[in-house]
Order: C-alpha cells, then sequence, then structure tokens
C-alpha cells in the first residue's frame, strides 16, 4: 500500500461516524502514518476512487453476522480488478438517536440504512405511530435529524455518529440480537504478501462446467489439501442465465505451497480462476 506524506487514504462509503469508517480507524490503529478517511456516495464509486489512486484501500462491507451476505459488494469485486488485503470484523451496536431528549414514546418516525432497520425490527414494532423510513447510509440519517431539529424524529445509527453530531441517544443496544458483528473487507489496487508462517484466509472466485460433480470437484480439493473451506457463495453468472460464479473463502495463505497446490489443482477443474487476495484472519472480539 502506497503511503503518501506519511498519510494512508482509506475510502468508506457514507459519512462521518457510519460504521466502515470506525472500521477502518480500528484496522489501522497500529499505522504509525495518519489516516485520512474519505467519504463516497456508494461502494462503486469508492473502489473506482481506489483504482485512480484517490486513496490507498477502500473499507467493503461484505457480510453481517446477522443479514448474511452483502449481494452489490459480491457482485462488484468480480469486475473491480481489485485486491483483497485485509478484514476487519466491525461489532455493530444500534442507537436510537433524536434531535432531542424526548421520551421514545414521542418518536413518530425513523431513519436509516435498510439492513439496520431491518436488525432493529423488533424494537420498532414497540413504536407507536411511528413510521420508518430508509436511507443510504447509517451516519447520514443521523445527519439529517439533526438538520430537521424535529423532536418527533430519530436515526438508528451508532454511539459515535451521535456524540460526532452532538445528539442525545435516546436507547442504547436495540438490535435483535446483541452479537452483531459486519465483516469488511479492505480493498487495494496491488495484493499483499506475507511471511508463511502468517495465519491467512485467502479469498478468491471461480467458473465451472455446466455439469454434474462439477462444483463437489472443486470443494473436494480444499479437504484433500487439508484447507478449511469457510465460506462458499454463488452469484449469477453475467450473461448467462442459471449458471454462477462462486466466491469461496478458505484459511490459507497464499504464499505457503500448500495452498498454491491447491490452486494449481482447482485451475485444472475451473473454467475461469482468479485470485482476490490473501490477508491476516481477523477476529470478533467474542473470539
Amino acid at each position: 500500500m502506497t503511503q503518501t506524506k506519511q498519510e494512508i487514504a482509506v475510502g468508506y462509503q457514507g459519512t462521518e461516524g457510519a460504521y466502515s469508517q470506525l472500521a477502518a480507524k480500528h484496522h489501522f490503529a497500529w499505522a504509525r502514518a495518519q489516516l485520512r478517511c474519505v467519504g463516497y456516495h456508494s461502494f462503486r464509486e469508492m473502489l473506482e476512487a481506489v483504482k485512480a489512486g484517490e486513496v490507498d484501500v477502500a473499507v467493503l462491507p461484505i457480510e453481517n453476522s446477522i443479514a448474511g451476505s452483502i449481494n452489490d459488494s459480491y457482485d462488484l469485486l468480480a469486475d473491480a480488478g481489485l485486491s483483497l488485503v485485509g478484514e476487519e470484523f466491525q461489532p455493530i451496536a444500534h442507537c436510537l438517536i433524536g434531535a432531542a431528549d424526548v421520551p421514545v414514546a414521542d418518536i413518530r418516525r425513523v431513519y436509516s440504512h435498510p439492513v439496520a432497520l431491518a436488525q432493529c425490527g423488533e424494537f420498532l414494532e414497540t413504536l407507536e405511530d411511528c413510521h420508518v423510513e430508509a436511507f443510504i447510509d447509517t451516519a447520514m440519517a443521523v445527519e439529517r435529524v439533526k438538520r430537521d431539529a424535529d423532536p418527533t424524529q430519530a436515526a438508528i445509527a451508532s454511539e459515535e455518529a451521535a456524540a460526532l453530531h452532538g445528539l442525545p441517544i435516546l436507547r442504547r443496544d436495540i438490535a435483535d440480537h446483541p452479537e452483531n458483528y459486519t465483516r469488511m473487507v479492505m480493498v487495494a489496487r496491488e495484493p499483499a504478501h506475507h511471511e508463511q508462517d502468517v495465519h491467512c484466509k485467502t479469498s478468491l472466485i471461480f467458473s465451472t462446467i455446466h455439469e454434474q460433480g462439477a462444483l463437489a470437484r472443486c470443494i473436494a480439493i480444499f479437504a484433500e489439501r487439508g484447507l478449511n473451506l469457510t465460506k462458499i457463495e454463488s452469484r449469477p453468472k453475467p450473461h448467462t442465465p442459471f449458471e454462477y460464479i462462486f466466491y469461496v473463502d478458505f484459511e490459507g495463505n497464499v504464499d505457503r505451497e500448500t495452498t498454491q497446490a491447491a490452486l494449481r489443482d482447482l485451475e485444472a477443474v475451473t473454467t475461469f480462476l482468479k485470485v482476490l487476495g490473501s490477508y491476516p484472519i481477523g477476529r470478533t472480539k467474542a473470539e
């Protein structure tokens, strides 16, 4: 990763106080360089900024422990021509943030990202005569509440977003499930390489011939090489109805011979294979 003037520039989707920005701060807390975070309107715009060299790395949410995979992210990675160089498991602790310190019963409209709203469904059902409205980003929803200055409005976002805008938290920990994490991957222009003893995860995409047993042969390779397959995700193959591209994560360092041998085996039984990146395995705080 290129550092200019002792600075790491990190792109994220949303505005200051977004969970992706928090993940960037956690992930690069070790860095001696200054961290500059740049918010973008969309995932695509953010990844284009990496390609153009506007930022060194982008933080891309790829799956949530409750809501599951973020399909838009997988589809973008297939065509991005970029590399995964890290991952961060960001704790998601949703708060109800108001324009004023009023009773929760007074709230009549709540804004947040659709995923955040879905994760707080049980709490939202307890609010009477309250309209729920989807917003592009949790932190942007807080900005909207602050701008409108309507005491009957609230947003669902992080504690940090509330502090940033000086707004009161009306209720903490409102998600349906307390153990809520979003896995964020760090996306850069060039792949990263690590010493062979570094415990890494490798991500790749591949396609198979459209015949019985083709996917099973691919999956068997990981077991035969003693590699732990941690995730497999299928997405529709563009321009080819009812055929699929497979996204795979497995525990293995691409700079080790065992992993390289598995990739050679896999290449022999696939029609398309691309390594997205190899990076140190992230952990949740619960692990």
